[in-house]
């Protein structure tokens, strides 16, 4: 009798239908083809991250006897352990040995009973590939059931090279405003970003709390957010807030929106700050973004809540922390740098904002239409600067020092100088520790060349503090959006071919770091304008 929860359908009935593939589906064929010692295989990561087309494209690609001897299972709500096995038992019976099942965290009692895929059918030798939308869910079995039972590939991380290929040849632009998932769709407006936060990212955190046995041991401090309907306020106020200060005291004592605070502060031009309503701005953002103060919440935050929703957000890979010191030689450590991974995510809140700056009343009576559009642009311009910033720092640091932390070391860098009490920075600096060499970034979401942007680069003060406390500085450059550039003291490389070619630097065999920074394409310009301005425009 055909079962009313789980929907059967025979591997020569599944087809591909999409060739490109993700960068992790090599594991997942390396899984089926390799012994797999009794364990079943796990993609788990965010909605609309590839984890069925995974499947399907696995089993299209299978020799014609094994698609024979494979089955797509799909999971509906209200299943549970035992439905599965019911279903699974007959199918093993008459020959099936690859069993693909998706949305395994709609069943039920699967963080209780999961064991019986990899005890039962894998001891067996079955192959087992499962996927579910709860991915949280699937690590907490893997932290418990299925310990030492499981391999896990994760999906929810999409690097630009990656979002690029995929899709068919994606810009840098299309990853600042739509990067996180394999479609803009999640992303493409406010109303659209909100709905796949509270359903991806809090629905998959909160159901998997729910059907967890031991909810209040691994989520006390979120399932009392839920319970009083303030996840979703705090995970805005996070998301808001991650790319430029993410502390306990702007989270629970306060709010400012991050894009305009952080703009207001850094444009040039005070007469346009002194023609916006800042305080109704921070007012229409929190309405946009359904966030509340500390006051209108009805539960405390604490460390232990902020603590608990980083944690299950950076294992749904989300955010990254990124350690940082004022002296690697010496071991003086700094707060580490967090940083959200959901561009996308980042830009819909920071649009949003834009577009309730755009009202009128918004803006003091003398104020007229250019002032209004120039401050607009720019401030445009400064959001995807600073998540251009946080891409290139996120994927370098995985590149290289997740991959190898003992011997590459990624970070920003700021300090004041001891000799002229000068504070200085670098947008990025990635040490080669092995060989004690230091290479300094600056990142302009810019295609200009302003001899300006280069000034920290260029301080001799500077470079000497980096060759005592980090490594003697071998390359210093600016990531741009502009052409690669050669010509002049400090090479202009172009953004997305960096990005591209950092992807090599994340599985061995890993080419030599020089071949990161040399252009593709050099071409020939005048000298760098002299700016009189103090800070550069872009």
């Amino acid at each position: 009798m055909p079962s009313q929860y789980i929907m059967v359908t025979p591997g020569s009935e599944v087809f591909e239908h999409y060739d490109q593939k993700r960068d992790c589906y090599e594991q997942l064929t390396n899984f089926m083809n390799l012994p797999t010692h009794g364990k079943i295989c796990a993609l788990y990561g965010l909605r609309r991250t590839g984890k069925t087309v995974m499947m399907e494209q696995c089993i299209a690609e299978l020799p014609e006897e094994e698609k024979q001897k494979s089955a797509y299972l799909l999971c509906l709500n209200g299943c549970d352990m035992l439905e599965v096995r019911r279903v699974m038992e007959p199918l093993y019976a008459k020959g099936t040995r690859n069993f693909f099942i998706d949305e395994i965290t709609a069943v039920t009692d699967f963080q209780k009973y999961g064991n019986v895929l990899s005890d039962y059918f894998s001891a067996k030798g079955a192959k087992v590939i499962i996927a579910g939308t709860d991915s949280l869910g699937i690590m907490l079995a893997e932290a418990d059931i299925l310990y030492d039972r499981i391999q896990m590939i994760h999906t929810s991380h999409v690097p630009y090279a990656e979002f690029s290929r995929v899709l068919g040849g994606k810009t840098l632009d299309d990853y600042i405003e739509y990067g996180g998932t394999l479609t803009k769709e999640p992303y493409k407006t406010l109303q659209s970003s909100s709905e796949y936060l509270n359903t991806a990212i809090v629905g998959n955190i909160l159901h998997s709390l729910e059907k967890s046995e031991d909810a209040r041991r691994y989520g006390a401090a979120l399932t009392e957010l839920y319970d009083h309907d303030e996840l979703l306020s705090v995970l805005n106020k996070m998301i808001n807030k991650f790319s430029y200060f993410v502390t306990v005291q702007a989270v629970n004592k306060y709010f400012k929106s991050a894009p305009l605070y952080s703009t207001i502060h850094n444009i040039r031009e005070p007469s346009y700050i002194s023609k916006i309503n800042v305080e109704e701005a921070n007012q229409r953002t929190k309405d946009i973004l359904g966030i509340k103060n500390q006051e209108e919440m009805d539960t405390s935050l604490s460390k232990q809540h902020i603590a608990e929703l980083k944690d299950y957000l950076q294992g749904l890979d989300l955010f990254i922390k990124i350690p940082s010191y004022t002296s690697l030689k010496k071991g003086e450590r700094v707060q580490d740098l967090e940083i959200f991974l959901q561009p996308g995510m980042l830009y819909a809140h920071a649009t949003a904002l834009m577009q309730s700056l755009a009202d009128n009343s918004m803006w003091m009576d003398s104020c007229g239409i250019d002032d209004r559009n120039a401050f607009l642009f720019r401030a445009d311009r400064f959001v995807k600067g600073i998540l251009l910033e946080n891409i290139i720092l996120a994927e370098t640091y995985r590149s290289f020092s997740q991959n190898n932390p003992k011997r590459y070391y990624v970070s920003q860098l700021s300090t004041t100088l001891k000799e002229n009490n000068q504070h200085v920075e670098a947008d990025m600096i990635l040490v080669d520790i092995q060989k004690n060499e230091s290479y300094l970034f600056e990142v302009k979401y810019s295609n200009q060349i302003v001899e300006e942007q280069t000034k920290h680069l260029r301080n001799e003060h500077f470079t000497q503090y980096v060759d005592e406390n980090f490594g003697k500085v071998t390359g210093r450059f600016v990531l741009y959006t502009g052409e690669s550039n050669c010509m002049n003291e400090i090479p202009y490389l172009n953004a997305e071919k960096y990005l591209n070619r950092l992807s090599q630097f994340s599985k061995p065999p890993y080419p030599k770091l020089e071949k990161l920074f040399s252009p593709e394409k050099v071409v020939q310009t005048k000298q760098p304008k002299k700016s009189s301005h103090k800070k550069p425009l872009l």
